[in-house]
């Protein structure tokens, strides 16, 4: 197996790679039903040494930021997620963007705020400044999101026209959308709604932006790719923040009994036997997280045929989890000699780092010290094997095999048995 798998298996961050980085500095603590934390200080990770009650860290959320004087805004006030894009009327790229973030505002209707900025490129884009003027004469009549409508549908209509002609063209897209045609021409002349543009560009600037689009989630820039698919898993990302647990679970196994695990999915039915006395705090993590109901309805998003598959994410990007951290228990003796193992995925480079995520090895993993006391190995399946080989390849680390994955096949349940 390449060390490029290995990554993919350890990463805890996301390919949606931030601009400035917003780590989720996570820690230990009690499955409860999840409510949105509130923003915290950034604090150094605690690492757990124990399962039994502690003091813990919890997870950060960034807050959602308030608007600015300038903004237009599009969504519910207590959405769970802002996001600010700055943007330009005539940047094709935006188009798209803007296209892609409708949908998710549709998709995910009361969780997505949508702040709009002005940016206009006037070097690249030379009416990109006139749509500006334009749209913020029609939000004077309350009409901003009606004109950005029309500004980006019909982009391929006026992009091609001088200056003269497009300002002609607005007064027809003014009627389009229900504007005061008089009070319209009017404003844009107007040398106030100029003034307020080039505030809004200075203040882009002083940011340091180079250009359009610029997308903040909840005020973290962030940068990759911008078609749907990216956005979308990112945006699934950033809402599994509200099912994060305040703390990691409570001690509520016995090692001295044995646990099962049975798996429901899409292709079949797997049995796993779990091995509370190898890896207690895996073990018990994992039930605790089943029972109440985390691996349900979720996806295996990584599915690399004969060699392993994996899961334990609800946002299906392959990077969430439940807000905390639990403790390394791979020196446990046990090793990936065998098809069936079933073990704790973690962030690549750093101990005490696994939350959610877990893998099943589908044959001996090899290199041996590539995996051999690099992960935990809380589990075997009993039964199943032939279930997983038939899960649908997927990668969603590999752009180049795999730009837009496929869905993925559902892990319906997870049951436990014994105790």
């Amino acid at each position: 197996m390449s060390i490029q798998i290995v990554r993919a298996i350890r990463r805890g961050r996301p390919f949606l790679i931030f601009l400035i980085a917003a780590s989720l500095l996570i820690a230990a603590c009690t499955p409860t039903p999840s409510t949105p934390l509130p923003p915290k200080t950034p604090t150094p990770l605690i690492l757990i040494q124990t399962i039994a009650p502690h003091t813990a860290v919890p997870a950060t959320i960034t807050p959602t930021p308030a608007p600015v004087l300038g903004d237009h805004i599009i969504g519910p006030d207590k959405a769970f997620l802002t996001i600010v894009m700055y943007g330009d009327f005539q940047c094709t790229l935006c188009l798209d963007v803007a296209r892609s973030i409708e949908i998710l505002r549709e998709q995910y209707a009361a969780d997505i705020r949508l702040i709009w900025r002005n940016f206009p490129q006037s070097k690249d884009d030379d009416k990109a400044l006139i749509a500006a003027q334009a749209a913020e004469s029609a939000a004077a009549q309350g009409k901003f999101w009606e004109m950005h409508d029309q500004l980006f549908t019909h982009q391929s209509e006026w992009s091609p026209l001088s200056a003269d002609e497009f300002r002609a063209k607005l007064s027809d897209y003014a009627v389009i959308v229900g504007l005061d045609a008089a009070k319209f021409s009017a404003d844009m002349l107007d040398s106030a709604i100029t003034s307020a543009i080039q505030s809004q560009i200075e203040a882009a600037s002083a940011l340091d932006l180079k250009g359009v689009p610029v997308l903040l989630f909840n005020g973290q820039p962030y940068s990759g790719r911008i078609d749907l698919y990216a956005l979308d898993a990112y945006t699934r990302l950033q809402l599994l923040a509200k099912r994060w647990y305040k703390s990691q679970p409570a001690l509520q196994i016995d090692v001295t009994k044995h646990y099962t695990a049975t798996l429901v999915t899409a292709k079949g039915t797997i049995e796993i036997d779990l091995d509370a006395k190898a890896a207690p705090v895996a073990v018990n993590n994992f039930i605790a997280l089943a029972r109440d109901g985390w691996y349900n309805a979720i996806t295996f998003h990584l599915v690399l045929p004969g060699t392993l598959v994996q899961t334990g994410d609800p946002s299906g990007s392959g990077f969430g989890g439940p807000g905390y951290t639990i403790f390394d228990e791979s020196t446990n003796g046990l090793i990936f000699d065998q098809p069936g193992q079933v073990a704790m995925a973690s962030e690549r480079g750093k101990t005490n780092s696994a939350g959610s995520q877990f893998f099943i090895a589908l044959a001996p993993l090899r290199p041996a010290a590539q995996y051999d006391g690099q992960f935990t190995i809380f589990g075997h399946v009993s039964s199943g094997l032939d279930v997983l080989a038939k899960l649908t390849p997927r990668n969603p680390f590999d752009e180049l095999n795999f730009p837009s994955p496929p869905p993925g096949d559902k892990l319906v349940s997870v049951t436990i048995h014994g105790g």
